[in-house]
């Protein structure tokens, strides 16, 4: 399976999340992992299309949602909200 980083970022409490493509030869999809406080999340899900020149806006905007989501569950699971 090969994987490819479709994007990246930290914000300034220290999250880190990140959004990789995987490839085989049975299916695509996006893993979105989200960590911080010592606290690892991820989660997949199948893409509309193939991101081989970007991913789709579809598939984007979920990729971004569900970053933010992973990263409130830490926020959650660690007491801070």
């Amino acid at each position: 399976m090969s994987k490819a980083i479709m994007w990246a970022e930290s914000d300034a409490r220290g999250f880190e999340t990140e959004c990789l493509f995987n490839e085989d030869n049975r299916s695509y999809e996006v893993l979105v992992s989200a960590k911080g406080l010592g606290v690892d999340r991820a989660e997949s899900f199948p893409v509309i299309e193939d991101p081989g020149l970007g991913m789709s806006p579809t598939d984007l905007d979920r990729s971004i949602k569900l970053a933010d989501r992973l990263v409130w569950e830490i926020d959650r699971s660690m007491g801070d909200l």
